[in-house]
């Protein structure tokens, strides 16, 4: 009787390191940031952040992945004005990649800002977001354009 206890104990502790993942394993955290100073003392701060839902290595010859590029524009004290987003999800081999779908969205929190126009588009392995952006003053309106492009290589890197 207490050989049948140990043996089933034994394989309850193997079945449990086995099967047992622990969740900090298959989560990642990974954004890239990068920032472009203005003449008029404003900066643009662009961050890609990794959306993917599955990060896990693919058992098939294509892999899948999403990413987000944003770029913010920002003045000297570092107040959001305004922002432009692209999302796009990627397939890739080793040898080729190609944008399967994007998408867009702007912001512009600040008060004197407001979002004119935007729009998105997709070609083999890049995705563009385009916006105009309108800053309102006593003075009068003035526009502002940014775009933001994300494209995957045949590996899997994003830029």
């Amino acid at each position: 009787m207490k050989k049948i206890i140990t043996v089933t104990l034994i394989i309850s502790l193997i079945s449990c390191i086995l099967f047992c993942i622990p969740v900090s394993a298959t989560t990642t955290d990974k954004t890239e940031k990068t920032i472009e100073y203005l003449e008029n003392g404003d900066y643009i701060e662009t961050i890609i952040t990794d959306d993917t839902e599955n990060s896990d290595i693919s058992l098939y010859a294509t892999n899948t992945i999403t990413k987000t590029k944003t770029k913010y524009y920002k003045n000297s004290s570092g107040i959001v004005l305004w922002s432009v987003l692209v999302k796009a999800t990627f397939s890739y081999n080793g040898s080729t990649s190609t944008c399967t779908r994007c998408s867009h969205s702007t912001s512009a929190p600040a008060s004197a800002w407001s979002i004119k126009s935007a729009s998105h588009s997709k070609s083999g392995n890049t995705a563009t977001a385009k916006a105009t952006a309108t800053w309102k003053t006593s003075a009068g309106s003035k526009d502002y354009s940014m775009s933001v492009t994300i494209k995957c290589s045949a590996t899997g890197v994003v830029s």
